[in-house]
């Protein structure tokens, strides 16, 4: 995907009643293909490495935080824009903001996708759960993992589907 196909949207909102809300336009899209609505949005984000695929671990992260910009994020997973390359495979523990309102550190990730794009690398990550990690991660690794780093799924899940339903919600008010 080259830089003139993207499209990002960025623009202020309130919050109400710890719901967001939205002025438009703001791209929410729905792919046939895709289990879950993805949000385009841009978003600054940092990420480190728990474990790479050479089997390094670092159980509270990597000393080295990368810092990029999520492109798109939906319930499972997200795609982020970043300078430095990350592997299929490694774990990630990554840190960022919704719309300046959602604050959502410490979220545990698999990343599935490592594409490089116009001097920058383009990273799909799934969201994952500790309970993931069991099968690719040690006991030891698991015990040492640091308690930061929780189930931060459903988390994810809660904040996306009840921004998802208010903009559904406000969609709705105004086509009438």
């Amino acid at each position: 995907m080259s830089r003139q196909q993207r499209i990002k949207f960025v623009q202020e909102i309130d919050t109400q009643n710890d719901t967001l809300v939205v002025a438009k336009p703001f791209k929410v899209e729905k792919d046939e293909r895709r289990r879950y609505v993805r949000l385009e949005i841009s978003s600054p984000m940092e990420l480190q490495k728990i474990k790479d695929i050479g089997g390094r671990f670092w159980p509270r992260g990597d000393h080295r935080v990368i810092t990029g910009l999520i492109l798109n994020i939906s319930a499972s997973g997200v795609l982020i824009e970043v300078n430095e390359p990350v592997n299929e495979g490694d774990v990630v523990v990554m840190r960022f903001t919704l719309q300046d309102v959602e604050e959502l550190p410490h979220v545990l990730g698999l990343v599935k996708r490592s594409d490089f794009d116009d001097e920058t690398y383009l990273i799909g990550i799934e969201f994952v759960s500790r309970n993931d990690l069991a099968d690719s991660f040690t006991e030891l690794e698991m015990s040492e993992l640091s308690p930061d780093m929780a189930d931060f799924d459903e988390t994810v899940r809660t904040v996306l589907n009840r921004y998802i339903h208010r903009e559904r919600r406000t969609a709705g008010d105004n086509g009438r």
